[in-house]
């Protein structure tokens, strides 16, 4: 579990991070040794899932090395619903999720904190208009939650 509070008091207790995979970790279906390593070390203090369509079919052997990572492939067509629909199951209040393309705009309207990315595939606007805070890579997403006191300078009003 991760916690923070704002200095407004709002706080966040997320037990759940929702990852789309291609563009928002992975570029052109790979990921980076240093994004798995910052996953392993992600998964060892709070729920890690790893939600796509696997545009590129890369991700169960991209991540078969990465420890405690729970990978979700969802079915091509309806991604928008199948993806806000598995957020609304892990509980808005808990969950933070990160993304950057338009089947992600549905998971961004329904965690408590959405977070996109815009990496070298480009995210898609409409989607990073519903988020709470956007970064420009997934190393420094996943740092979010690792160093959370950067939300909290973010986020604070």
């Amino acid at each position: 579990m991760i916690n923070f509070t704002l200095p407004n008091g709002h706080e966040y207790k997320f037990a759940h991070a929702v990852f789309d995979y291609n563009g928002t970790l992975a570029e052109d279906g790979v990921l980076s040794e240093e994004i798995k390593d910052l996953l392993g070390r992600l998964a060892e203090v709070i729920g890690v899932t790893v939600l796509t369509a696997d545009t590129f079919g890369l991700a169960r052997t991209q991540l078969q090395s990465v420890k405690g990572i729970n990978l979700h492939i969802i079915d091509r067509g309806d991604e928008v619903v199948q993806k806000r629909d598995f957020v609304r199951a892990c509980g808005k209040d808990n969950t933070i999720c990160f993304g950057n393309g338009a089947n992600d705009m549905g998971m961004f309207a329904e965690a408590a904190l959405a977070v996109g990315v815009i990496g070298g595939e480009g995210a898609y606007q409409p989607t990073l208009a519903k988020a709470h805070i956007i970064v420009t890579d997934p190393k420094n997403a996943i740092l979010l939650l690792l160093k959370p006191q950067r939300m909290v300078a973010t986020l604070r009003l």
